[in-house]
């Protein structure tokens, strides 16, 4: 007798709230979803409460999917989102050490190649389309056959067979670009063998128990984890979530965006609340800081904000380089707009000035034209598709320091972990790769210009990493005059700076946080 799809489970539980249907989707299931949380949270008992969280999400939200074809995938998806939620709220204990956790607890029979790609896997299975998402879930975290695979697809087993192929060398592709060199048959036997690891025995009954009772008798933890990993789902699935960007404006009437709005602002603006909450220590976010906080926006906060637009702009003048050489992006920008006329005019014309050449920047030359953005989670759900990496910047040159004027779309999501990478690629023929970290030296270009009442997890700047350009916009003004537009400018050390660097690649590691590019320094 064939055994019941994924689907039918979810409907007999969903319409006649069967235990036994939904215990056999946990017991086929858990192995994958446990073993997605562990990669992401880097210690079993993490991953433990992190797939008991989704399997309560699961039985939440059964009468919505119980016609689902492609069940793993949507588990993978959430387990990856839950994960890391679960990572941010870690980040005041201090931010994780994935990469090396790992290396303890991953299985040794790996060989060279799965430690190597362990840590990328699931973000670049993300960064696939969701047709070639699916195939990879089903044929190798399920290790479904390509007829299997084919028939979950709705698609016959020649096409399965071509598109999880595409999908292989997409990984590849992404992979070399990390450091990592293999084949797509090397990947394939790899992934087979290690991508899904046995959950502990007793993990599928605590789990399955836990989500019948839709969460009842969870940990205050795994509650404030689940409550989390929802509002991420459903800000990522939204398609209106982002709905303006700031154009900022060039020389010649070109503009560019800065920032997109996201949609829990405008909602707090049509209810005429508009704290820079996001920021403020947790204290000042409850009935008994109301006060104080009402002092820091009146008194406080406009003093801090004129030193530090002080402060950036006594630097504007001052070159603190020796020799530097600026890099020419234009011909890589790829979000040039003419003047916002979005929303049938309901988005007011942006209008901070950010003029085009070569200017100094927190006391670095830049040659700014443009933006080069990097594609994300965000810009995939809204529709909008950009690069998830930008190769063969030219270089050719040979230097000690890398500076960027940088900043990001929807920075605050993914504090102290990799959303960019800089590939320096060398004459020799090696490679080398900055990791750009969210919250260290990546951050949201909406942001603040003032120190006192904040969150002490948004002053970790890395040495090096500053603001070097403000402004505001109508827009700003009207949703969060708490916060301006920013640039930042940070600088990184060149592991080799004795041999010649031939060119860059910009990439994203495909988190929510989107990064950007406006200019490109070496010295």
């Amino acid at each position: 007798m064939e055994p019941e799809d994924d689907s039918a489970l979810l409907r007999q539980f969903a319409e006649n709230h069967s235990d036994e249907a939904f215990a056999e989707l946990v017991a086929r299931h858990v192995n994958l979803v446990y073993s997605v949380a562990l990669r992401r949270a880097g210690h079993p008992q993490n991953a433990e409460e992190i797939t008991q969280a989704v399997f309560i999400i699961l039985a939440k939200k059964a009468a919505g999917l119980r016609h689902k074809r492609a069940l793993s995938s949507w588990l993978f998806q959430t387990t990856r989102l839950t994960a890391i939620n679960f990572v941010r709220s870690e980040i005041r204990r201090r931010h994780r050490e994935e990469e090396a956790q790992m290396q303890t607890i991953l299985n040794e029979s790996g060989g060279e190649v799965w430690p190597k790609i362990a840590p990328l896997l699931d973000d670049a299975v993300a960064a696939l389309r969701e047709k070639e998402r699916r195939a990879i879930v089903l044929r190798f975290y399920e290790g479904r056959s390509l007829r299997e695979v084919g028939l979950a697809l709705g698609a016959s087993e020649e096409a399965a067979k071509k598109r999880v192929a595409r999908a292989l060398e997409k990984l590849r592709q992404s992979f070399a670009k990390r450091g990592v060199d293999s084949t797509t048959a090397a990947i394939a036997e790899t992934i087979s063998a290690n991508s899904v690891l046995v959950a502990p025995a007793a993990l599928a009954k605590i789990t399955t128990a836990a989500a019948l009772t839709k969460g009842a008798a969870a940990s205050t933890s795994t509650l404030t984890l689940i409550k989390g990993a929802l509002k991420i789902m459903a800000w990522t699935k939204a398609k209106t979530t982002i709905v303006a960007g700031a154009a900022v404006l060039l020389a010649g009437g070109v503009s560019m965006p800065i920032i997109m709005v996201h949609a829990d602002r405008i909602a707090r603006a049509k209810a005429g609340a508009i704290p820079a909450d996001r920021y403020v220590l947790p204290e000042l976010k409850l009935e008994t800081g109301k006060d104080q906080l009402v002092n820091l926006r009146l008194h406080i906060w406009p003093k801090e904000r004129e030193i530090e637009k002080q402060r950036i702009q006594s630097l504007q003048h001052v070159n603190t380089t020796t020799n530097a050489t600026t890099i020419d992006l234009s011909r890589f920008v790829n979000a040039q707009l003419t003047p916002w006329a979005a929303q049938n005019g309901k988005i007011p014309r942006n209008s901070p000035q950010l003029t085009a050449g070569v200017k100094l920047y927190a006391g670095v030359p830049f040659d700014v034209s443009g933006i080069v953005r990097l594609h994300s989670i965000t810009s995939e759900q809204n529709g909008e598709h950009f690069p998830v990496e930008v190769d063969k910047i030219p270089v050719n040159e040979k230097f000690a320091k890398i500076y960027l004027l940088h900043g990001a779309y929807a920075g605050g999501g993914n504090y102290f972990q990799v959303v960019g990478r800089l590939v320096l690629h060398y004459a020799d023929g090696s490679t080398n790769a900055i990791d750009l970290i969210a919250g260290q030296t990546v951050f949201d270009c909406w942001n603040i210009l003032f120190k006192t009442g904040i969150d002490p997890v948004y002053k970790n700047a890395s040495p090096g990493t500053e603001i070097a350009w403000w402004g505001s916009n109508s827009l700003v003004e009207r949703l969060n005059p708490d916060e301006s537009l920013v640039l930042f400018k940070s600088v990184f050390l060149n592991p080799k700076p004795d041999v010649a660097v031939t060119s860059m690649d910009y990439v994203s590691t495909m988190t929510e946080t989107g990064p950007f590019l406006a200019g490109l320094t070496v010295e």
